[in-house]
């Protein structure tokens, strides 16, 4: 389980929809997680759907498989699925599932995402095409920001202290607390406890609070002298990440990957 603070929820629902990243640059953490989406983030991201107004997103389950094919033997094909999943007061209400293959290409995320959802010709196909870019989009900048270098990850092992203190118990209380503790869970927190406010100070008239930059194209010196020019893609940053002061590293040690079809 992986939730964002509502600071970082507020500075990602406050960035602009970016999904010109190539798909070789979309970094979950972990081969399987799940997403969970807090307030700000549940306005921000609207399920698609006219009849739902009262359903939100309660989170998205992240899956990354690779796996070996006739036309791929090295297994350098990836599929990539996310599930998300929808809820309405404290009641689960259905789910939206994007699945695809990717070799981890130039393709970007955006072009994946159109990919998929090419097939969708129901009622409503604009509203379903911009709930999920922005849900999508959401998603991968959580991931980003879990790739900084001055990511703040706080790990919060819940039920693996309810195991650890229920070996030193007695057989009743034991019982009891393992009955309690089938409603914890294992997860992390990601993001800063809160953000920064007004301009920094320092330099020449001040300068901007933290913001994400958005991935772009640039052509790059090379060679020698740097006489020669290649285009490359910079990924999306966030700019003063400095200011938080919660430099707490994140595992650098992340991959990536892509998905193709199905919306219910």
């Amino acid at each position: 389980m992986i939730e964002a603070t509502p600071a970082l929820e507020t500075l990602l629902a406050n960035s602009d929809v970016d999904l010109s990243l190539p798909m070789s640059m979309v970094a979950p953490p972990y081969r399987a997680q799940y997403l969970r989406f807090g307030e700000v983030a549940m306005r921000y991201l609207k399920v698609p759907a006219p009849q739902a107004a009262d359903h939100f997103f309660d989170g998205a389950f992240c899956f990354l498989t690779r796996h070996r094919t006739a036309s791929d033997p090295e297994g350098k094909c990836w599929t990539l699925e996310f599930v998300f999943i929808s809820k309405r007061q404290d009641r689960y209400g259905g789910h939206i599932s994007l699945l695809g293959e990717t070799d981890r290409g130039d393709i970007t995320v955006g072009e994946w995402l159109a990919e998929i959802l090419s097939g969708v010709t129901a009622a409503g196909q604009s509203e379903i095409h911009r709930s999920m870019h922005a849900a999508v989009s959401y998603v991968v900048r959580v991931f980003l920001y879990m790739a900084l270098k001055q990511a703040r990850i706080t790990p919060h092992r819940e039920y693996d202290e309810a195991l650890r203190r229920a070996a030193g118990l007695g057989e009743r209380k034991r019982a009891k607390l393992l009955q309690r503790s089938a409603s914890l869970y294992n997860g992390i927190v990601v993001g800063p406890e809160s953000l920064p406010t007004g301009r920094f100070e320092g330099g020449a008239g001040g300068g901007v609070a933290p913001h994400w930059r958005r991935g772009h194209f640039r052509m790059q010196p090379f060679g020698a002298a740097n006489q020669q020019r290649k285009l490359i893609f910079v990924a999306p940053a966030l700019i003063h990440a400095e200011q938080f002061q919660e430099n707490v590293p994140a595992p650098k040690s992340y991959r990536a990957s892509a998905a193709v079809v199905n919306a219910t």
